[in-house]
C-alpha cells in the first residue's frame, strides 16, 4: 500500500485513489497556497512576495480598464493574442488539464527540479485517452517556500510507489 496519498501543488492538491489521480486545483486553492507558502513562513521577504502577488492582480485589472477607457485596444489585443498563441502552442504539444487521470492510462511521469529563482519544480504526466497520448503539467510549490524541496521529493515518491 502506498504511503503518500496526496501532496500540495502550486494551485491546490493532488490526491490518489485506487484507480485515479485527482488534480484539485482552483483560484481559491492558489490563494490558499500563496498564504500557506509565503505569509505563514514568517520571514519579511516571503511576506513581501505575498504582498507583491496581491498587488499584481489589481494593477493588471487597472491597466486593462485604463487601456479600454483610453481606447488603446491595440495593447489589449497584443497581450490577448500572445496569450492565445501560447495556449495554442501548449495545446498543439499535447498538454491538457484534466481533473483526473486513470492510473492504468499513465505511461510515464517525468520530474524537473526547477532552478531556484527562475523555474518551479514540476511533473509532466504522460497518459493515453482514446488512443491519443496527452500530457498533464503539475506545477509544485516554489523552491523558495519552506517545504518546496520536500514536496518535490514527496511528489516523485508518490508516483514511484505506484510504479511510475
Amino acid at each position: 500500500m502506498p504511503s503518500i496519498e496526496s501532496f500540495p501543488t502550486k494551485r491546490g492538491t493532488v490526491r490518489f485513489t485506487e484507480e485515479y489521480v485527482y488534480f484539485q486545483e482552483s483560484f481559491s486553492g492558489y490563494l490558499k497556497s500563496l498564504y500557506r507558502d509565503y505569509w505563514q513562513r514568517g520571514t519579511w521577504w516571503s511576506s513581501s512576495a505575498l504582498v507583491a502577488y496581491a498587488f499584481a492582480f489589481p494593477i493588471g485589472v487597472w491597466w486593462v480598464l485604463s487601456a479600454v477607457r483610453d481606447g488603446n485596444f491595440l495593447h489589449i489585443a497584443a497581450v490577448g493574442g500572445l496569450m492565445l498563441v501560447l495556449w495554442g502552442v501548449n495545446f498543439a504539444r499535447g498538454f491538457r488539464s484534466p481533473d483526473r487521470i486513470r492510473l492504468d492510462t499513465i505511461e510515464q511521469v517525468s520530474a524537473t527540479d526547477g532552478i531556484k529563482g527562475l523555474t518551479r519544480p514540476r511533473l509532466v504526466v504522460r497518459y493515453t485517452d482514446g488512443g491519443t497520448t496527452y500530457k498533464r503539467r503539475v506545477n509544485l510549490p516554489s523552491l523558495y517556500t519552506s517545504g518546496g524541496e520536500t514536496v518535490y521529493e514527496q511528489a516523485q515518491e508518490a508516483f514511484t510507489e505506484r510504479g511510475f
